[in-house]
C-alpha cells in the first residue's frame, strides 16, 4: 500500500538534497551542450552514432540518479520499525515518489538532446513515453532492491552492479528508438512490459517473505 506522507517526505528530500536531479539535471544539459561541439563535421555523422551517445547520456544520467543518496539498511530498518511501517509499504511508496521526480527528467533530457543536437527519436510519441516509463520503472526497482536487500551501501560497488542492468534496459529501448514498425515495437514493448512484471515480481516476493 503506498503511504502519501512517504512520497511527501521524499519529494521533499529531493529539493533539500545537494545531489539531487536539480543539480544533475542541469550538469548533464551542459554536457548535452558541449558535446555537438566538441564533434567536429557533426552533420556528417550518422543519426545512428548520437542515439548511441543519447542512450549513453541516459545510462550515465539513471546511474548518477541511483547513486545520489544510498539508503542505510540499518538505519532504515530502525525508521521502519519506530514509524511501524511495513517494508513492502515503504518500498511502493518510494518507488512511487522516485518515480515522479525521475520521469519528467528523464523526458527533458531527452528533449533538451534532440533540441542541442539537431537530432530526433524515429518512433512515435506514444512508444518513446511508454520505453521510458518501463525503463523508469525497473531501474527503480533494482535500485531500490539492491539498497535495500542487500549491504552494498558503497557508491562504487552499487555502480559496478547496476551500471550492467541499465545497459541491458538501454539495449530494449534502442531498438524502439530507431523506427521500427508498430507490429515490431509492440513486440519489444510487450518484452519490455514483460521484464517489468518479472522484476516486480521477484521484488514483491523478497518484499513479503521479509
Amino acid at each position: 500500500m503506498i503511504k502519501k506522507y512517504i512520497i511527501k517526505k521524499e519529494l521533499n528530500m529531493e529539493f533539500r538534497n545537494n545531489t539531487s536531479l536539480f543539480l544533475i539535471t542541469p550538469t548533464m544539459c551542459v554536457l548535452i551542450i558541449v558535446f555537438p561541439i566538441l564533434s567536429e563535421n557533426r552533420f556528417r555523422v550518422e543519426n545512428d552514432i548520437f542515439l548511441i551517445v543519447e542512450l549513453l547520456f541516459l545510462i550515465i544520467f539513471t546511474t548518477l540518479f541511483s547513486i545520489r543518496n544510498p539508503l542505510n539498511e540499518q538505519k532504515l530498518i530502525k525508521e521502519l520499525n519506530f514509524g511501524s511501517i511495513k517494508k513492502v509499504d515503504y518500498f511502493y511508496s518510494k518507488t512511487f515518489s522516485e518515480l515522479i521526480i525521475f520521469y519528467p527528467q528523464i523526458i527533458i533530457l531527452l528533449i533538451l538532446f534532440s533540441g542541442f543536437t539537431n537530432t530526433s527519436l524515429n518512433s512515435s510519441l506514444l512508444h518513446i513515453c511508454l520505453s521510458v516509463l518501463f525503463f523508469c520503472l525497473n531501474t527503480i526497482m533494482i535500485n531500490l532492491f539492491f539498497q535495500i536487500f542487500t549491504t552494498f551501501n558503497n557508491r562504487f560497488v552499487q555502480f559496478t552492479l547496476i551500471v550492467p542492468i541499465y545497459i541491458g534496459f538501454a539495449i530494449l529501448i534502442a531498438p524502439l528508438w530507431l523506427g521500427l514498425n508498430r507490429e515490431i515495437s509492440n513486440i519489444y514493448l510487450m518484452m519490455f512490459l514483460g521484464i517489468t512484471m518479472i522484476i516486480y515480481s521477484f521484488t514483491n516476493f523478497y518484499l513479503r517473505k521479509s
